[in-house]
């Protein structure tokens, strides 16, 4: 078993071959998984005092910051007028997010608007501030497998290149084959 602590938690992926470090400032281990060419930032994360593990990875999107959604929450102002093809894309994005989610035995993709970031998390609990080694490699390989399968559209739709009929569309085309 390994201890739900960072020291330990970086020792375990080192181990396993991740170049991981802990950030100083919030004790994460972050660490970058390599896929297809494209970089997804990892974060593991221990939370309640060693009883919850957050396993976090960021999705390489065309997202940018919404600062008139965020000043919008701040102020309870209406928000602003923005670009209509953005607002439409990002609904179209959150409706494939919520897609992937219904159809995954392991869900957790979500969308931080403000922040302009997609991301995959997962929070594992460990009540007793353990965690099998077998089963936390198995969730690392699963977040991997998630971000190489689903990173692609994600990225068409967060770039205009596809909407999402065209996505299922395709994905329809796919399962006839």
């Amino acid at each position: 078993m390994i201890d739900c602590t960072p020291g330990s938690l970086l020792q375990f992926l080192r181990k396993e071959k991740y170049d991981a470090d802990i950030e100083k400032e919030s004790q994460q281990i972050y660490t970058i998984f390599k896929i297809n060419d494209r970089e997804y930032p990892f974060f593991l994360r221990v939370f309640d005092e060693g009883h919850l593990l957050q396993l976090l990875a960021f999705i390489p999107s065309h997202l940018e910051p919404n600062q008139d959604f965020a000043f919008s929450i701040s102020t309870n102002a209406p928000p602003a007028a923005s670009n209509e093809k953005q607002k439409t894309m990002i609904g179209e994005l959150a409706r494939l997010l919520h897609l992937l989610n219904k159809e995954l035995d392991v869900p957790g993709f979500g969308m931080d608007e403000m922040a302009g970031v997609v991301f995959y998390r997962i929070m594992l609990p460990t009540p007793r501030k353990k965690i099998d080694p077998e089963l936390l490699l198995a969730y690392l390989k699963t977040v991997e497998h998630v971000c190489s399968m689903f990173s692609i559209p994600i990225q068409a739709i967060s770039s205009g290149e596809m909407t999402l009929q065209q996505i299922i569309a395709k994905a329809k085309e796919m399962d006839k084959k």
